[in-house]
Order: structure tokens, then C-alpha cells, then sequence
């Protein structure tokens, strides 16, 4: 047996058995990601309605917020307080985003899809859904694959230079 083995069958046996929580499950109400977050559950409510973020919501209506979408609205606050852009600004830049390159679709440019053709919000925010249903659009690449602003960046940019 390793010496991991053996520290890993120690904190076991004390109860101290680390958990690894997949990025994408919904744990955090929406009270304990307003404050993890420096935010408030107003502001979080806000880059929901305006198509930003999409919490879990629960049968009851409970919103329920992921590691993802703390990401996510770390990156919303950084373009909003460092960047200066309003909500329109950043939806525009996350329209930009080559949805095809990160649903593998065999597309050349995604121009198939119907969401690609809105060029003033994330196909996650169109009224236009994408020919690959998935279960919510939580689950689709797109959204999962936009994490930080860093993502945003390298993806917009990847999309405009081999053009």
C-alpha cells in the first residue's frame, strides 16, 4: 500500500474523507452565492433576467447555483467594474463566441443553427434555440464551456484571427 493509500484510509477512518464536488452540480442557494460572491442576490437575480446566467431552479422555484455560474459571475463582474461594459456589451461579446467550435456540430461556421444567426445575445439567451436539443440549455456546451473571462477571450479571438 502507498503512503496516499494509508493517509487517505487515516482521514477516512477520522472522518475527514475529502469530497469532490463535480463543477456543474447546483449547491449554493442563492443567499450563499451572494455572499461568496461579494454580490448581492439582487445583482445575481439581475444577470439572470438579463441573460447572463441560468441557475438550477428547483421544482419549488429555488434557485440553486453551481461553482460554474460563481465563475461565470466573477468574469460579469470583471467586465463590468474593470472593463466598463453594460449588460448589452456583454452579451454582445458572448454572442461572438464560436458556439460550433464548442459543440463539436461538424458545422464549418454554425450557420445552420438558428441561434447563431442572433448576433445581440448568447444562444443560451435566444428566443432561437440550437438544432442540438439537450435536456436545458445548462447542459449544453456552450454555456459550460464559457467559465471565465479568459474563456471568452481566447474563444472570441480564435474565432476572429483564422477568419
Amino acid at each position: 500500500m502507498a503512503v496516499v493509500d494509508i493517509k487517505q484510509d487515516k482521514n477516512k477512518a477520522a472522518g475527514r474523507e475529502r469530497f469532490e464536488r463535480d463543477f456543474y452540480e447546483p449547491v449554493y442557494t442563492i443567499g450563499v452565492a451572494a455572499a461568496k460572491l461579494g454580490v448581492s442576490v439582487h445583482a445575481l437575480r439581475l444577470y439572470e433576467a438579463e441573460g447572463l446566467l441560468i441557475p438550477f431552479k428547483t421544482e419549488t422555484g429555488r434557485r440553486l447555483y453551481s461553482d460554474l455560474e460563481l465563475e461565470k459571475t466573477r468574469c460579469i463582474k470583471k467586465m463590468i467594474q474593470e472593463e466598463g461594459l453594460n449588460f448589452e456589451g456583454i452579451r454582445r461579446i458572448l454572442a461572438f463566441v464560436p458556439c460550433w467550435k464548442l459543440r463539436k456540430c461538424g458545422s464549418r461556421n454554425g450557420s445552420e443553427c438558428p441561434a447563431y444567426n442572433v448576433r445581440t445575445r448568447p444562444c443560451w439567451a435566444s428566443n432561437e434555440k440550437c438544432l442540438h436539443p439537450y435536456p436545458s440549455c445548462r447542459d449544453c456546451p456552450v454555456y459550460r464551456g464559457i467559465v471565465s473571462c479568459e474563456d471568452v477571450h481566447d474563444l472570441v479571438y480564435s474565432s476572429c484571427s483564422k477568419k
